[in-house]
């Protein structure tokens, strides 16, 4: 023992060179981790998806076809009051957009006919907290507008992390990129999302292409799946943390909230900076207000905790403190939405034309 020891410390030995080797390797992935921690005080790199620019694309609801038309901006061009004087900006995803129901019922649009301000719409299905910065950063200095309105939907936490498809996507990367990413694990995680939100756009335009074909939908059969819940056994195979990976953010999905509440950071400096003001908006999962809802979810599997429909998920309580911290007022839709079940499409997670108009007038009393 003594013997190693000593041939540790001579110079001439190859244990002490290895030994050497070592330090530097260790002290080259320390350095290397510690400038990957610097990455959150960069400017994003996100990016982010749209509909296809400056076109009119068909939307859908029951089989019956709306021509929706799409601005420079890729997202839905509204029904805007060019002479309004107050302007603003709405950030959000599918439940935003008003995903399976008609533009003319979706909240901004109510919005846009009933008050006089104009609301601009920049929800796009599918996006995340990184979408909105990316989104935000590339308007922000090209519209006018006085407030942001952030929409936060349940599930924003699991979808910032590490989904399924986005796992998949990073498997077939090339082998390098796997190993830069043992150095410096988030800003390869940047790039790679990035790069994965590129594949987005472009399987968006493959499938609008497929999509502005059909003359139709058989509302019939989706009806069918609809009932037996088929979407939501889908997601319990693909997912079944899908709950606690949205919900649990100060146990199970700290991970995600961490990188989800350094997102929201900067998006909220940047508002500061451009001297607006920055307002949160939470739309509940659907688990958090509906008790049919509650209990489908149980027996098809998923984990259940029921402080979620009764009181304040770990999400919710993130949120409030969060909303102290930096100044930003919170909205809670749950105090309008608690124990309904008629807020829903049918069978589907989206909310329908009586949740788009109860956010409507809930945002009219905040004016």
């Amino acid at each position: 023992m003594k013997k190693a020891i000593d041939s540790l410390f001579d110079p001439t030995s190859k244990l002490y060179f290895g030994f050497l080797i070592l330090c530097f390797l260790l002290g080259l992935f320390l350095f290397c981790r510690f400038i990957d921690s610097l990455s959150f005080h960069f400017d994003s790199m996100y990016g982010h998806f749209h509909f296809p620019i400056n076109r009119e694309i068909p939307f859908y609801r029951f089989g019956n076809k709306e021509i929706g038309k799409i601005g420079e901006w890729g997202t839905r061009v509204g029904a805007l009051e060019k002479n309004s004087q107050c302007k603003y900006l709405i950030l959000g995803d599918s439940q935003v957009f008003g995903s399976g129901i008609f533009w003319e019922d979706t909240f901004s649009e109510i919005l846009n006919r009933e008050t006089e301000c104009s609301w601009i719409n920049f929800g796009i299905p599918g996006f995340t907290l990184e979408n909105e910065l990316s989104m935000y950063e590339k308007v922000r200095s090209k519209i006018s507008f006085d407030r942001v309105y952030l929409f936060v939907y349940g599930n924003d936490i699991l979808e910032t992390g590490d989904t399924p498809d986005y796992l998949h996507f990073v498997k077939k990367q090339f082998w390098f990129l796997r190993g830069i990413s043992f150095l410096f694990p988030e800003h390869t995680r940047i790039y790679l999302k990035k790069r994965y939100f590129e594949i987005i756009q472009q399987r968006m335009e493959i499938e609008l292409e497929k999509y502005a074909k059909l003359n139709h939908l058989d509302s019939r059969t989706s009806q069918v799946k609809k009932e037996n819940f088929v979407t939501l056994k889908g997601l319990f195979k693909l997912s079944p943390d899908y709950l606690r990976g949205s919900l649990d953010t100060k146990t199970y999905a700290t991970i995600n909230f961490n990188r989800w509440l350094r997102i929201l950071r900067q998006l909220n400096e940047m508002v500061r900076m451009d001297k607006k003001e920055l307002v949160m908006f939470y739309i509940p999962l659907e688990i958090e207000y509906d008790p049919k809802m509650f209990q489908i979810y149980k027996e098809i599997g998923f984990v259940m905790d029921s402080r979620w429909l009764n009181s304040d998920s770990e999400f919710v309580t993130s949120l409030k403190s969060i909303s102290k911290e930096e100044s930003i007022p919170l909205i809670d839709l749950r105090q309008s939405m608690r124990f309904r079940s008629d807020l829903l499409q049918s069978g589907d997670i989206h909310l329908n034309e009586t949740a788009h108009r109860l956010i409507a007038n809930i945002l009219k009393q905040t004016l």
